[in-house]
């Protein structure tokens, strides 16, 4: 299924970083739109955000699986936002997958192939490396894995319309807050209540898209997956 209200091709032209009203730093990405592969997108450029960037007081905030974006990549991105979630991104760098000559690479360094039926395949980073599938590898798939796109969206079409919501363009100089997820783990954890285990009650709060950082929140005992990271020298 295609949990996407935008899937499109493009070129990043722009990476800017900004505070929330709460004082949470955000980065904005700006996409060149090249090509619309599901949902409906008239503009020629893209601005979208996620969790990660530097305090006002020079601490730098980073989470889990966000992406590391770089100017001038070419991507596809699967973009939603009928949901509050600190990323734009359907499962954050799930949801980009960068064209490297031709091929697709996922978020994490993974390849994929597309075989003539329509199967899509991984080929792990390591096994690129240790020169695994070559042939496979040397193939060009990217008109085979925007089909396979296609197909994802036109399979749930009718589902789609009812969820689907109209992306917007964003504008980084306009004040915004961060998502309730966030904000509520960057506070102290609440203390459960009677019959409630901690790890359930930090499960009630989340949804599909959070599961990267509740996943974190039982690792740390609570401590929020989002942590601060000191740039330069203690004092």
């Amino acid at each position: 299924m295609l949990r996407a209200d935008l899937v499109f091709k493009g070129e990043l032209l722009e990476k800017n970083e900004e505070l929330s009203v709460e004082g949470i730093p955000y980065t904005f990405i700006t996409y060149k739109v090249d090509q619309v592969i599901a949902g409906n997108y008239a503009e020629p450029t893209i601005t979208l955000k996620y969790v990660g960037g530097t305090f006002a007081n020079g601490n730098r905030l980073s989470a889990t699986n966000t992406p590391d974006v770089i100017i001038g990549e070419q991507a596809i991105l699967l973009v939603q936002k009928n949901s509050d979630t600190g990323c734009d991104l359907v499962e954050c760098e799930h949801g980009r997958f960068l064209l490297d000559s031709g091929k697709i690479i996922a978020g994490n360094q993974s390849a994929i192939v597309v075989d003539d039926k329509g199967g899509v395949d991984y080929i792990s980073h390591s096994a690129q490396l240790m020169g695994m599938h070559a042939a496979s590898l040397e193939k060009s798939n990217l008109p085979q894995f925007v089909s396979h796109l296609k197909s994802l969206d036109k399979s749930t079409e009718s589902l789609r319309k009812q969820t689907r919501v109209t992306v917007q363009n964003l504008d980084k100089n306009t004040p915004f807050k961060a998502y309730n997820v966030l904000t509520q783990s960057l506070k102290a954890p609440a203390v459960p209540k009677p019959g409630i285990t901690q790890q359930q009650s930090f499960e009630a709060k989340g949804n599909s898209h959070d599961q990267w950082e509740l996943e974190q929140l039982r690792k740390n005992g609570g401590n929020p997956v989002l942590s601060e990271s000191y740039s330069g020298d203690k004092e």
